[in-house]
């Protein structure tokens, strides 16, 4: 009998150890929520300025894959930008647009009224990369993502945006 007390006691020291380490343990990159975002690098805006999506650890960022040619994602775009905007969340965007002409994406950032500075255009191994990286061929995605990189939600409408800023 005192064997099966030794044998229960240390089954809960092991239960309670290995579940400690599986939050503890690093995340993964991924394209979903619970991974860490992979990282985005060197993008450029129209001004010249380069960024990698590891330069805003420490906020709330929301990025999104879109292109001029695509209705949907470029609605979502503006949409997604002037909520963010006019009800000053907490959260830094960054949008990647993956239109194959420059002048198209400037004008459309000027028709759109939106601050071109945290607006990229994907040129040629970046964009092919990015593509692949988060399988846009299935249509274009936006993820939000904590202050520590981790993805929060994923292909959030303007509404599932504003929803999820003003319960936190």
């Amino acid at each position: 009998m005192k064997y099966v007390k030794y044998f229960l006691v240390m089954g809960i020291i092991f239960i309670s150890l290995s579940s400690n380490t599986s939050r503890t343990s690093s995340l993964s990159e991924g394209i979903y929520p619970g991974n860490l975002l992979p990282d985005i690098k060197n993008l450029e805006n129209e001004s010249g300025t380069k960024i990698s999506l590891s330069d805003l650890r420490g906020q709330k960022v929301l990025v999104n894959f879109w292109a001029a040619y695509d209705a949907y994602s470029h609605k979502d775009n503006v949409l997604l930008s002037h909520i963010i905007e006019n009800k000053q969340y907490p959260v830094q965007m960054v949008s990647v647009s993956f239109d194959k002409s420059e002048s198209v994406f400037e004008k459309t950032l000027a028709m759109d009224k939106i601050d071109a500075k945290y607006q990229f255009l994907a040129k040629g191994d970046v964009s092919s990369g990015l593509f692949e990286q988060y399988q846009l061929e299935r249509g274009f995605k936006n993820y939000l993502i904590d202050e520590n990189g981790v993805i929060v939600a994923m292909n959030l409408t303007p509404n599932d945006l504003d929803r999820m800023l003003n319960e936190n």
